[in-house]
């Protein structure tokens, strides 16, 4: 039972790491907070291998054992090639919008994404060859949410570093190496001939070699998707940071104030520790000190806030979590004397600064 419990926690962990719906994940715990997208994922991944576990289930009943267990590592074999497969996540981002409220947005989006997917078909075929199904069901939406938990964690701190390319060439030869393992041992014996053995690895070399080809002439290989997206916080950051210079008047020598008191020296301060440290989103709201009135240059205030605006307004997935939105609500209650929600709908936010300031967006 364990065993089963651990093969199936793996073999799904495999599957997904470097999959779209890992990216899913990372690009909504980037819009919900964590809770809500893993609770989403759960729920998601419930229902999908829910399905997957009753139909692998029922084929023990309908096909011979041994048949079933040569098209289980048959199977594997075809899910190390199809691992080696590049997505196109910015069209199952744009899919996955929703007006339902986080947690059946993620759930819904992962229900449908996984459909046919090959972390279906694998739960599928653990089904099919297990003792305990509903062991192995706990052990493969395990393995989506620690993924899916792993997809948010690598976005913001491993992203740069860990290329896509690296994750499916592991994960491919995973199931490849238990797929040939499985055919060696249950492949009939008339097909056991030196003739069909040779056909076959020659013909399974030759598509590796083309899909890993594809792979290493695709401009993902340097620009996967985990990576557009630290690159693109990362870049966000920054031109927020560029923004601040000349809102304090501290370092003209016109006003002395303690660096810990400077709301816009601990902004700097924090900014370019997640640029370093490579995590923008945060566990818990900023509580920045206010300067003293006397101390701002309102003038550049305005200019850096509205460049802040157009920043979080325009990231396709907003965050109350993330680091420009955090600066954003410390730049509004330095300016407006409060900060001003923001759900996602630009207008609405738009509304509700033209009521506090008329002509805030006059000039910009």
């Amino acid at each position: 039972m364990i065993l089963e419990l651990i093969n199936a926690f793996g073999f799904i962990f495999l599957a997904e790491m470097g999959d779209k719906t890992q990216i899913l994940a990372m690009a909504f715990a980037s819009k919900y907070s964590y809770r809500k997208v893993l609770l989403g994922v759960f729920l998601g991944s419930l229902l999908n291998h829910g399905l997957a576990i009753v139909l692998g289930t029922y084929l023990t009943h309908l096909i011979p054992f041994e048949t079933i267990r040569f098209i289980s590592a048959m199977a594997f074999t075809v899910f190390g090639i199809w691992s080696l497969k590049l997505d196109n996540e910015e069209d199952d981002l744009d899919k996955s919008r929703s007006k339902y409220g986080p947690v059946m947005t993620v759930a819904t989006a992962f229900f449908i994404g996984e459909l046919g997917d090959k972390t279906q078909l694998t739960a599928i075929t653990l089904a099919t060859r297990a003792s305990y199904p509903l062991v192995v069901l706990i052990g493969t939406v395990m393995g989506m949410i620690v993924t899916s938990a792993m997809g948010v964690w690598v976005g913001s701190k491993l992203g740069k570093r860990i290329p896509e390319a690296t994750v499916k060439v592991i994960s491919s030869c995973v199931f490849i190496v238990f797929g040939l393992m499985g055919l060696k041992e249950f492949t009939p014996h008339y097909l056991m001939q030196n003739n069909i053995i040779a056909a076959f690895l020659v013909t399974l070399a030759v598509i590796i070699l083309f899909m890993l080809s594809k792979i290493i002439n695709s401009s993902n290989l340097q620009n996967t998707s985990i990576k557009r997206a630290a690159d693109k916080l990362y870049l966000n950051t920054h031109k927020i940071q560029s923004s601040l210079v000349g809102i304090c008047l501290c370092d003209k020598g016109n006003i002395s104030c303690i660096d810990n008191s400077c709301t816009i020296g601990r902004l700097n301060e924090l900014l370019k520790e997640a640029q370093e440290k490579e995590e923008f989103i945060i566990d818990e709201e900023w509580n920045i000190p206010l300067c003293n009135k006397k101390a701002i240059n309102y003038n550049s205030l305005k200019e850096s806030l509205l460049i802040t605006i157009d920043t979080c307004i325009e990231c396709p997935s907003h965050s109350d979590n993330c680091v420009g939105n955090q600066t954003r609500k410390t730049l509004e209650t330095l300016y407006f004397g409060k900060s001003i929600d923001y759900k996602g709908d630009r207008q609405v936010y738009i509304n509700d600064i033209k009521k506090l300031d008329p002509n805030f967006f006059k000039t910009h």
